[in-house]
């Protein structure tokens, strides 16, 4: 599979927070080191959402594809 783009959505708990931002990932899912990417990822929005005086006890992340389906639910590796 090549290279996709995906939506992350990040999360509190079920609280979606960072809402009205846009957050793009290429990723292939396929290779072996993807969830390093991802948490990568979850750690950046995750310090973006402490910034922005947002609640993160317990950060998660969807990503989504073009349709708007849920591929991964991320809470770290």
């Amino acid at each position: 599979m090549a290279t996709q783009q995906y939506r992350l959505h990040i999360f509190d708990g079920d609280y979606e927070v960072l809402h009205k931002r846009t957050h793009i990932a290429y990723l292939d899912l396929n290779l072996p080191n993807y969830e390093s990417a991802l948490d990568r990822h979850l750690w950046a929005l995750t310090r973006d959402a402490r910034a922005a005086n947002e609640p993160m006890d317990a950060p998660r992340m969807e990503v989504r594809d073009a349709a708007g389906t849920v591929v991964r639910n991320w809470t770290g590796s």
